[in-house]
């Protein structure tokens, strides 16, 4: 794992950027632009449906520079299709689906072996919006039950459009169950960017905040 003070995240040549979302995510994705190793397109992931969003996320990012991307729609490819289309992708985006759990689903497995091999080969993974959650140890549904998250980001629980640890009734929730739990809020317009060399950085507004469980206090 890469580290960086009590933040330990998965090991790789790429970059995991946790972004609130926002209307306009421009700022963020062009930084994430600058942070790709890996050469080739971006691959972005839909689950269906509506695909109108996922094709202006990808029209945003050839105006800011980034080559001819493409849609990979996780429910309507077979596994292997999917996680050969990640796997070749310079930069991996990932689209704030409001259900949670749906979108866990839908990932787990060949997409996030894809994104993983990404990953490790110097691809930017840019979560945004309610699609950041997935990436700590934990997912809280609105019912209060936590799932397991993917763990990239080791004891971490990231919460969207969150300014304030105190105001989120789920990181607050998370942070009694959990001693180890480190709560992450990421406000709208902000991104958590985290290096394969350590590196730590704050994108966009910067409004990040981060409260550690009981556990760290002993």
């Amino acid at each position: 794992m890469a580290s960086n003070n009590v933040l330990r995240w998965l090991d790789g040549r790429g970059w995991l950027v946790l972004s609130g979302g926002t209307d306009d995510d421009s700022e963020i994705r062009a930084l994430a632009l600058t942070r790709a190793a890996a050469d080739g397109a971006v691959a972005y992931i839909t689950l269906g449906g509506d695909v109108s969003l996922g094709e202006k996320a990808l029209a945003d990012m050839e105006d800011l520079g980034a080559p001819a991307g493409y849609l990979v729609d996780v429910l309507a490819e077979d596994d292997q299709t999917v996680q050969s289309r990640l796997a070749d992708a310079g930069i991996v985006v990932i689209e704030s689906n409001p259900d949670v759990e749906q979108l866990r689903s839908a990932l787990m497995g060949a997409a996030v072996q894809g994104m993983r091999a990404a990953f490790e080969n110097g691809a930017v993974i840019l979560a945004e919006g309610q699609s950041v959650m997935l990436f700590g140890a934990w997912v809280a549904l609105e019912s209060g039950e936590l799932l397991s998250g993917f763990s990239w980001l080791e004891n971490g629980f990231v919460a969207p459009r969150v300014t304030s640890i105190g105001d989120s009734q789920q990181a607050r929730g998370v942070l009694g169950k959990q001693p180890s739990a480190i709560a992450i809020g990421i406000g709208s317009g902000s991104a958590l960017a985290l290096g394969p060399d350590g590196e730590v950085e704050l994108w966009g507004k910067r409004e990040v905040a981060i409260a550690l469980g009981s556990g760290y206090r002993k």
